[in-house]
């Protein structure tokens, strides 16, 4: 099902909705790997142990994600709704993140990364998020 789309600036609403979508599912799904996802996560370079971490909790290795609407706030920047499910359950309905278009890919911001290791982590921050 395609997520609701809103808010203007990129030329092409509906199609640079269906990329945030796409590309925050890909960037969550165990099955792609950690060098891919890099390039789907903002800063993805600089959040490398970031990611390493994140990928060996032992929840992100069932984690999936369905983005349920995405709100453009400018030409670079989407407010994204999403629902984080554990084997398909959802185990954080109706979450909020953020998208950004980096490099002309849109990514998962580096924030909705760091705030869900910090939910993961009984709120503490890791190395690599502020």
């Amino acid at each position: 099902m395609a997520p609701a789309v809103s808010g203007s600036g990129p030329s092409d609403v509906a199609a640079a909705g269906a990329s945030v979508a796409q590309n925050f599912s890909k960037f969550f799904s165990p099955t792609t790997p950690a060098a891919e996802k890099v390039g789907l996560l903002q800063n993805g370079q600089q959040l490398t142990a970031v990611l390493q971490g994140f990928a060996g909790n032992p929840l992100a290795a069932k984690a999936s994600v369905t983005v349920t609407a995405v709100h453009f706030t400018s030409a670079t920047t989407a407010d994204v709704t999403y629902n984080l499910c554990q084997g398909g359950s959802p185990a954080l309905p109706n979450a909020k993140g953020k998208a950004v278009l980096e490099n002309g890919t849109w990514k998962v911001s580096d924030t909705t990364l760091c705030a869900l290791v910090a939910l993961s982590n009984n709120g503490k921050s890791v190395p690599g998020c502020s």
